[in-house]
């Protein structure tokens, strides 16, 4: 079992030492024991990281003759997530101990402990000695992470009840550096053991990336001269967002049970407590609004001071991720994320980011009709083409409502696909490509009287004799050459005459017009729907 304050009362340096306030607390779970001699504010700012349930040992020397700064130093202890206080020298340097501190800790239910009056022949190293070779000997006997930091983060204050402490606790407690991560190093939250520790969260991917392995006892990686055992485990929590935990061990002691314990914390408070740090809940705008959650929506945009009513765009980027190890997926996507944001805060634009199951999901101000956007859309896919050429990016204008934009969401879901068998060159998909491929479906698949024109009108190519050639050049001219004979003929690497003469025979077998608006509509179709669907054109 864990070695609370009570425990510790037991051992022989303590044996004579006496409770004079906060008896509620005696029960506080101790995991450390430090000593403070020292009194500065900025040790106990609000920033400061909360303790490991510290037993702290002091004589109050720097402040004894000050005992409002005595109780506030109690306040402050207790508010970092101390255990209990142990005051030396008492009637030495501390003349006395004062009703205000006895009320404060009794008021916090706060263990005010001290040494016997008057003697200087009780020394700090023997408390350290004693209390430490207690801890080690609870924690071998019995290794109880959750409910260890459960106990430890239940006693904070409200104000420090944040993902960052909590990552904070779990550190100290399993004597290593962890870090939680988005799919994409998007969001990050790091806690590093020892806290001067300099390495990074962009140090620990890299180092993780280098292993090529997820190898369930960790992942040996040099780093600094020092070989450490990188851990990582995937896991879903905040709004049902994808992230990673990763470990590094350095003492050769972790292991994966201890990793499926911290998601069990992770998944425990962020239910209880509902954590949330200010960068994983633009996660969370994201998901609510392609999940059309329009409460939630606001709620978060007010949180994060987005004025959604600004977000006319949904941009979903595809990057083609066949091939990539699990680790190259998440180097491109995390890149590409990069890009996105650095190239956009260099345009000026308002842009939410992140990944979204396989898509890079981006939400901007966007106008078509402004000449600096079509620039600043020019150079973004340039930088994404340094990364990777093979995506495609999708732009969905004036959906300013979550229901609208998950309505175009599932739309572009289900036909995205269908818009890359027809369109095989295209990067760049509008709304009228999508709706386009969701038609062509439609005639394929219900085989109304549009696909039996759509038939009729491709049925004499079908059977003259160079058909092949013949749907090729009609595919390629229509659907990737803009109608334009010049880039038919690149895309086909034949001379354009020979284009010319494809598109002759096309019309007189076809008796088709080119200066039909409709009629160019109809072969348009019949020819998409061809390439869609080659199968159900067979004569």
């Amino acid at each position: 079992m864990s070695l609370t304050v009570s425990d510790c009362l037991k051992l022989p340096s303590l044996r004579s030492a006496k409770v004079i306030a906060g008896h509620k607390g005696l029960s506080h779970i101790v995991n450390n024991v430090s000593v403070l001699e020292i009194y500065d504010a900025e040790l106990f700012s609000l920033e400061a990281p909360v303790n490991d349930s510290d037993m702290t040992l002091t004589s109050f020397r720097a402040i004894a003759d000050n005992y409002e700064l005595q109780c506030k130093h109690i306040e402050q202890m207790h508010s970092l997530g101390d255990a209990a206080v142990v005051i030396y020298y008492v009637g030495i340097y501390l003349k006395e101990i004062h009703p205000s501190l006895i009320e404060t800790a009794d008021r916090l239910g706060f263990p005010l402990i001290i040494m016997p009056e008057g003697r200087i022949d009780c020394f700090y190293r023997e408390v350290l000695y004693d209390v430490y070779k207690a801890i080690f000997h609870a924690k071998n006997k019995e290794k109880d992470l959750i409910n260890n930091v459960v106990a430890l983060f239940s006693r904070l204050p409200e104000d420090r009840k944040n993902l960052t402490n909590l990552l904070r606790l779990i550190s100290d407690s399993l004597k290593c550096t962890v870090l939680l991560s988005d799919t994409v190093m998007n969001n990050v939250c790091l806690s590093k053991y020892p806290a001067s520790n300099d390495i990074t969260a962009s140090d620990i991917h890299q180092l993780y990336e280098k292993t090529g392995c997820s190898d369930s006892h960790g992942a040996e990686s040099l780093w600094q001269g020092r070989v450490l055992r990188i851990f990582r485990l995937p896991f879903t929590v905040f709004e049902y967002r994808n992230f990673s935990i990763y470990a590094i061990d350095e003492f050769g002691s972790l292991t994966m049970d201890d990793m499926y314990d911290v998601v069990e914390l992770l998944e425990i408070f962020s239910k209880l407590w509902n954590l949330d740090a200010d960068n994983i809940l633009e996660n969370s705008l994201i998901s609510s609004i392609l999940d059309g959650d329009s409460e939630k929506m606001r709620q978060i945009s007010t949180k994060l001071s987005i004025d959604i009513r600004t977000i006319n765009t949904s941009v979903f980027l595809r990057p083609s991720l066949i091939g990539l190890e699990p680790q190259g997926k998440l180097r491109l996507q995390r890149e590409m994320v990069q890009q996105i944001k650095s190239c956009s805060e260099g345009w000026g634009k308002t842009v939410i980011v992140d990944t979204y199951e396989s898509l890079i999901v981006s939400f901007i101000m966007y106008s078509s009709t402004d000449n600096t956007d079509r620039e600043y859309l020019q150079e973004m896919t340039e930088r994404l083409d340094t990364l990777c050429t093979n995506y495609t990016i999708s732009f969905f204008p004036c959906d300013n409502k979550a229901e609208e934009t998950r309505k175009t969401y599932l739309l572009y879901s289900e036909t995205i696909p269908l818009a890359i068998s027809i369109f095989l060159d295209r990067k760049l998909f509008s709304y009228g490509d999508i709706l386009f491929a969701h038609q062509c479906e439609t005639i394929c698949r219900e085989k109304n009287d549009s696909f039996r024109i759509c038939r009729n009108i491709l049925k004499p190519l079908l059977e003259d004799a160079d058909s092949d050639a013949l749907l090729e050049t009609l595919s390629v001219y229509y659907l990737d050459a803009s109608c334009e004979v010049k880039a038919t003929a690149s895309q086909l690497f034949v001379h354009r005459n020979t284009i010319q003469y494809r598109l002759a025979k096309i019309h007189a077998i076809t008796n088709f017009k080119t200066d039909d608006f409709l009629s160019n509509n109809l072969m348009y179709q019949a020819i998409a729907c061809y390439r869609l669907h080659p199968e159900l054109f067979e004569v």
